[in-house]
């Protein structure tokens, strides 16, 4: 028996031998919900254990890994989970800001007012799911499902969703810091006020207003980020 097979030992719950692109999904799932944690030793022989894969599949999983960002590689070192960066989420953050701000001002201007309505109509059903999870205390319940369809619902209005769709994996280190972020600092109650504020001003036509409240709204990095890295200096890129 070689050292590739040594690696396979099945854990129970596998039915089925994951592929790399499973593997490299859900390694990519615990990564965004911290689950492994940032500056975090991985090895290949430890990962191809737990799925019951080669080592193949995970040299192929942790390769993709590394070029969206989310594992460091270190020859005679190891392989880290990599750890966040603010300087980088923090211009993720301004290029989604500028994303939203232009989705909102094509809701004013693109969309007939009949359309505009039913946004309207559609955004408010939303937030009353919202206020349904607003006891929720971390950002693992239900709430980020309604919070992701509270923002998609207004890029689909105006037909925006590619856009979103290009730089969706750099967006994925956005998820991961409002998953650090939210159980932190900020309450599920705060963002489903921020959420009813855009939507008050799209409903009174504030188009000022509406984008206003949009940036405050995903900005979540300055006001916090000297106490985060203070207290947890093992998550964040020095």
């Amino acid at each position: 028996m070689n050292a590739e097979d040594n690696c396979m030992r099945y854990p129970k719950w596998l039915d089925n031998v994951m592929s790399s692109a499973e593997v490299y999904e859900d390694i990519k799932k615990r990564i965004v919900n911290l689950e492994l944690e940032p500056n975090q030793v991985i090895s290949e022989n430890s990962i191809c254990k737990e799925y019951g894969v080669s080592r193949s599949v995970i040299r192929t999983a942790f390769s993709k890994l590394q070029q969206i960002h989310f594992i460091d590689i270190y020859p005679q070192r190891g392989t880290y989970i990599s750890p966040m960066d603010l300087n980088y989420i923090s211009d993720l953050l301004m290029l989604r800001t500028a994303v939203e701000k232009e989705v909102i001002y094509e809701v004013f201007t693109n969309l007939a007012p009949s359309t505009k309505n039913k946004l309207v109509a559609k955004l408010s059903e939303n937030i009353a799911k919202q206020e349904k999870c607003r006891n929720e205390k971390n950002y693992k319940g239900e709430f980020p499902k309604y919070d992701a369809e509270f923002h998609d619902i207004m890029i689909n209005s105006v037909n925006r969703a590619s856009l979103f769709n290009i730089i969706s994996d750099d967006m994925l280190h956005i998820s991961r810091w409002r998953n650090f972020v939210i159980p932190y600092d900020i309450t599920i109650p705060k963002l489903i006020d921020e959420h009813r504020t855009i939507l008050e001003a799209i409903r009174h036509g504030d188009l000022a207003k509406a984008q206003k409240a949009m940036a405050n709204h995903l900005e979540t990095v300055s006001a916090i980020a000297n106490r985060a890295t203070s207290e947890y200096p093992e998550y964040f890129k020095k």
